[in-house]
């Protein structure tokens, strides 16, 4: 496998790159890549359930804060302790990396989505933005063997950062709903999730849109079509010799 140029120019890169690498050297030679992606599948699964059980009390969203801490801890780490120790596994590691990362933002969507804190529909609609975002990203790593997990600055980490202000502001204030515009018919006043949720999805929608312009210039470029074969100069048959 052609080994992969990575795109994260991500806004808290520069502070969680050097966290990470000081970590992943610090670590027990125990504790292997494997682990620390298991562990951030059920960091996962504990947001997952944290958004749920908000629905009987908000307090509930300190768990999905804990659970997004656990799942940025074990999917960002897992692929720096490999750098570090030199133990990369290119194919294995990019295969359980992403399909475990896949997972986890599906289930943390749709948990959002039934908390009291978006409504389904617009937790709906991140959901697809992130899969457009993803999808992208496996075609140009097949295109270009570059993976792009940022899009102008924004990747998972950004995601998980916002999740986790969105639930402190929810435990402090309550469920933030914009009075000043129109109610969702049949289902209530738009809250402030629902309308940051649509915000970046539309800015993803143009990001991602961008980026497949450029992309698609740099491979005219890099593979242009092939030249016609040249007809042969006595193309004539034996019959008209």
């Amino acid at each position: 496998m052609t080994r992969m140029q990575r795109v994260n120019d991500s806004f808290l890169g520069p502070i969680e790159r050097p966290t990470l690498a000081w970590v992943a050297a610090r670590l027990p030679a125990a504790v292997v890549p494997d682990h620390l992606t298991a562990f951030g599948v059920v960091g996962g699964l504990i947001t997952a359930a944290g958004f749920l059980l908000s629905r009987s009390s908000l307090t509930w969203l300190w768990l999905a804060s804990v659970g997004l801490l656990i799942n940025w801890f074990g999917d960002s780490l897992d692929g720096t302790l490999a750098r570090v120790r030199g133990i990369e596994r290119p194919r294995y590691g990019f295969f359980i990396d992403h399909a475990s990362d896949l997972f986890c933002q599906i289930i943390t969507f749709l948990a959002l989505g039934v908390s009291p804190l978006a409504h389904f529909g617009a937790a709906c609609l991140g959901l697809i933005t992130f899969l457009l975002a993803f999808v992208y990203s496996m075609i140009i790593a097949h295109a270009r063997a570059t993976m792009r997990v940022t899009y102008f600055y924004f990747g998972p980490t950004e995601i998980r950062a916002l999740l986790l202000l969105g639930n402190v502001l929810t435990i402090a204030v309550g469920v933030v709903d914009l009075t000043w515009l129109p109610p969702v018919p049949g289902a209530g006043a738009i809250t402030i999730h629902d309308f940051f949720i649509a915000l970046l999805s539309l800015a993803g929608l143009i990001a991602i849109g961008t980026a497949a312009v450029g992309d698609a210039r740099a491979l005219a470029a890099e593979d242009p079509p092939p030249t016609p074969a040249t007809k042969s100069v006595d193309s004539r048959t034996p019959s008209d010799v």
